[in-house]
């Protein structure tokens, strides 16, 4: 069999933020079972068995939400467990973690940068873009605190990358964005185009991003892209990358510019 990527929701839709433009939220109160809470030990051991002991060559492990991290530190201490347990033909294995990383501390962060986790956390550019739209259940941005969490996962020494959701609003703004990142030094970036609700009339929402926002987002990203990848300064761009990629002939890794997607298996609790 060849190499195998699972992507396990642990805490399914549960989120300890109420970002208003969540699809996954959306997904959720439209299907017949919104929650199906969290996931047990017995279920990721089944899991982590039957692909360790199927795969051949490489083993991707992909944790995400809702907010992975409300499952608790100690469960994903045994999702490494279970892993070198049923590991037995020494096959490469990968963990990502995609968090809003309200709840990192440094045991979270320390665990992270043991085991080789490449941690994704959710930043919409500067604060006051980012607190628009991801919010505490009160109201309240989350900006600040997902700051102060971004430097705990520099200071551990976590790698860990940037993705940031493209509104209407972000798109308009990816000049200051992008100046943002920069003096941050966040070096790995990603953009993910925002959806409207299900069964609801498209660009209706205050966030929606229409065909013609999106490319005037990309045209602009791509020109500070350029610019500072002609000075040797440029940060990682996975959709730019792909593109170079497509250019020199080559496969491009992520699925949506490669025109067919790889089996990917998805475990909810």
């Amino acid at each position: 069999m060849p190499p195998i990527s699972v992507l396990l929701k642990p805490a399914s839709g549960l989120c300890n933020l109420s970002c208003a433009y969540c699809f996954y939220h959306d997904e959720s109160i439209n299907r017949t079972q919104a929650s199906y809470g969290l996931m047990n030990e017995e279920t990721l051991k089944n899991v982590i068995r039957r692909t360790m002991l199927r795969s051949e060559g490489l083993i991707s492990f992909a944790w995400q939400g809702g907010e992975p991290t409300l499952r608790g530190l100690p469960f994903f201490q045994e999702a490494v467990r279970l892993q070198q347990q049923y590991n037995q033909r020494n096959i490469r294995v990968t963990n990502a973690f995609q968090t809003n990383g309200i709840l990192l501390a440094e045991n979270w962060c320390r665990f992270f940068a043991e085991h080789h986790f490449l941690v994704g956390i959710s930043v919409d550019g500067t604060r006051l873009l980012h607190d628009r739209y991801r919010r505490f259940q009160d109201g309240s941005g989350s900006f600040q605190r997902v700051r102060e969490k971004i430097r705990l996962l520099e200071k551990v020494g976590v790698d860990f990358n940037i993705l940031t959701v493209v509104t209407k609003d972000t798109a308009e703004h990816i000049d200051e964005i992008y100046a943002y990142y920069q003096s941050q030094g966040w070096r790995y970036q990603q953009y993910i185009q925002c959806l409207d609700p299900l069964g609801e009339a498209p660009f209706s929402q205050p966030y929606s991003l229409s065909p013609e926002v999106y490319g005037e987002f990309l045209v602009k990203l791509f020109k500070l892209w350029k610019k500072d990848l002609e000075r040797g300064k440029h940060p990682y761009i996975r959709q730019f990358e792909n593109y170079i990629g497509i250019l020199l002939g080559q496969m491009p890794e992520a699925c949506d510019q490669r025109g067919i997607c790889s089996i990917q298996y998805v475990v909810e609790a």
